[in-house]
């Protein structure tokens, strides 16, 4: 189901693109994305996970740095103006769904109308597997076009209504979509990145890691370019019952357990204040990589914690945006 607030967004544009320019269109933008930088601050960029929830009572799915003064600092400077040559395709199907979930099986693409075929990053939102909405990162999808990177932000199934590994089938449907159809969006099919914050990192680095995604849809690991993974989970601890069953789960969908020879390279980051989950796993999960011989860059931003980290990125001409977009010329 959309987040809380999510009512309070405009109404979907068209999922087909199309061009800009009228003082209604322009106005529009504005709106849409000051309504997703009020979201991202309410809910904390959908994030996540300094302690597993209680099973007994367990608390609203944000991260107790949801409204920091960093994150709140940081959101007041994302811009809320979309240049013309940024055109925004939104609300598009990825996967069959029911009327009931079909809002979680769509996704929204952010196109560079200035430039050729770019490269593509799939960005998958944070939540703690139960929360978060794709129109909480338009900055973020914006910023990335600018930088002749086309952005594509998926929404995915979200427990206790679809567990493990529901995710990570959503996630590997649009990649699927993206090779079958960026073409015509603008984007590179040859050269595809999947990015992820907090939970969001877990999903897409799973998804990078383990064939048994991608090969569903006939699609070899190698179709990924590299992965982006800002304050990710690498090895999911017990306390989300109601997104995993049981210990088998657990170890089923954490991307620690899947490193291997000739993965994709990696741009791991997080904050110097963020989760102590994400501290404990970072480096530990970058030196399994090395020892795979899997090129790794690491990242520490100290300032930042868990949801600032992810506004950070959503800022033009921020260090961490800088350096994801160098990471993806890099490789591409």
């Amino acid at each position: 189901m959309p987040p809380p607030g999510h009512n309070s967004l405009p109404s979907p544009l068209s999922p087909q693109p199309r061009a800009h320019g009228t003082a209604s269109d322009h106005c529009n933008r504005r709106t849409l994305l000051s309504g997703a930088a009020a979201l991202f601050v309410k809910m904390g960029a959908g994030s996540a996970l300094a302690q597993p929830p209680l099973k007994e009572s367990p608390p609203a799915p944000q991260a107790p740095d949801a409204a920091s003064p960093r994150t709140k600092e940081l959101v007041a400077r994302m811009s809320t103006e979309t240049p013309p040559p940024i055109e925004v395709a939104h609300s598009i199907s990825y996967r069959l769904s029911t009327r009931a979930d079909a809002d979680q099986r769509r996704l929204d693409v952010y196109r560079n109308m200035s430039s050729g075929k770019n490269p593509v990053v799939i960005f998958v939102h944070g939540g703690a597997w139960r929360s978060g909405h794709r129109r909480q990162y338009v900055p973020l999808g914006v910023c990335l076009a600018l930088n002749r990177i086309t952005a594509v932000i998926p929404n995915y199934s979200q427990a206790p209504g679809y567990r493990f590994p529901e995710p990570e089938r959503d996630i590997a449907a649009v990649v699927n979509w993206v090779h079958d159809n960026m073409s015509r969006f603008g984007g590179d099919p040859e050269k595809i990145f999947l990015a992820g914050h907090s939970t969001g990192a877990q999903i897409a680095a799973l998804v990078a890691l383990d064939a048994r995604y991608l090969g569903f849809h006939s699609l070899p690991l190698t179709v990924i370019r590299g992965v982006i993974s800002i304050s990710g989970i690498y090895e999911v601890p017990a306390g989300f019952e109601y997104a995993f069953d049981g210990e088998a789960d657990r170890a089923k969908a954490s991307p620690m357990r899947f490193v291997r020879d000739g993965a994709p390279p990696f741009l791991i980051v997080r904050g110097g204040h963020d989760a102590q989950l994400v501290q404990r796993q970072s480096e530990p999960f970058a030196e399994r990589l090395r020892k795979h011989g899997v090129k790794v860059e690491t990242e520490v931003y100290p300032e930042e914690d868990h949801s600032s980290i992810i506004a950070l990125a959503s800022i033009r001409e921020s260090p961490l945006l800088e350096r994801m977009t160098r990471f993806v010329k890099d490789h591409s």
